[in-house]
């Protein structure tokens, strides 16, 4: 059975009152932030609340229990920084399907100030643990560079394509007076910036 048009809708969304560099307060306080002023754009409180999604199982259960929220379903799907588009397909899925009616789904890290912040370095065990770490990649700019290697040398693509995109991404970043990083930058600037894995160079990584 389908979802019907219109069934199913976001409410609200909303960041943590500060962003950036936040040392006064841990990742779980950044997650309650944002969520307790998604709630209200949305113009309900922690009790209207019946299903919860985030990063990481016990996160859900954190969540859930830092806002006094008893929901009947939880996500803790994590596949990265997409994880969220993949919770909002979950919930309505999940709303559809009966579990719930109203989904709270927030995210929280202390990325600047590490706060009580999950740990980065991946479990020993883990895929990443044993085939990615020991050879020293650490966070995008050093784990994307091969496929996207692989990538140009499929399709064509150049590095002047490549710079591209995080031109334009500045673009939109001058729009959002939150942003971090605002000021326009060219694809001379990009391909003039200081090499930090090859391909990438420095503004093209997050920072």
């Amino acid at each position: 059975m389908s979802i019907a048009p219109g069934s199913i809708a976001i409410v609200g969304a909303a960041e943590s009152t500060r962003i950036g560099s936040v040392p006064e307060m841990s990742q779980i306080m950044l997650h309650a932030d944002a969520a307790l002023n998604a709630l209200a754009d949305a113009g309900l409180k922690p009790s209207d609340i019946d299903g919860v999604a985030c990063t990481g199982a016990m996160m859900t259960q954190q969540v859930a229990h830092y806002l006094g929220i008893t929901p009947k379903w939880v996500d803790g799907t994590s596949v990265g920084g997409c994880s969220f588009m993949l919770h909002v397909r979950h919930a309505a899925a999940a709303i559809h399907a009966g579990y719930c009616n109203t989904v709270l789904i927030t995210h929280g890290e202390s990325g600047k100030s590490r706060i009580n912040a999950t740990p980065r370095p991946p479990e020993p065990q883990s895929l990443n643990g044993q085939f990615e770490a020991p050879y020293g990649p650490f966070g995008p700019p050093t784990l994307f560079p091969i496929p996207v290697l692989r990538y140009m040398k499929t399709y064509g693509v150049t590095h002047e394509q490549l710079a591209m995109v995080a031109v334009v991404q500045r673009e939109w970043a001058s729009r959002n007076p939150r942003a971090a990083q605002r000021d326009p930058i060219t694809v001379e600037d990009v391909l003039g910036s200081r090499m930090i894995a090859y391909p990438f160079r420095l503004l093209q990584c997050c920072w």
